[in-house]
């Protein structure tokens, strides 16, 4: 994963830091999954899923990440 992730961050293209932030939300919300369904015995279906991780982008995009809010509007 490690060489994964030097790749991506180093591709150079214009949206490597927009790509960057969107892969770390993503994997922040499948290991707060993760957890869920280990220490809580819950767990939530995709869309939920893909509900929270839209609503934790905006989140970052108001907090400040202007990259991927300009690479989140255009998809």
């Amino acid at each position: 994963m490690k060489e994964w992730w030097a790749s991506t961050c180093a591709d150079g293209t214009p949206n490597r830091q927009a790509k960057a932030s969107l892969i770390m939300l993503v994997s922040w919300i499948i290991w707060n999954e993760r957890n869920a369904r280990v220490f809580k015995y819950k767990s939530a279906p995709p869309p939920i899923l893909l509900s929270s991780i839209a609503t934790e982008a905006n989140l970052w995009v108001v907090a400040g990440a202007k990259k991927l809010g300009s690479f989140i509007s255009r998809e």
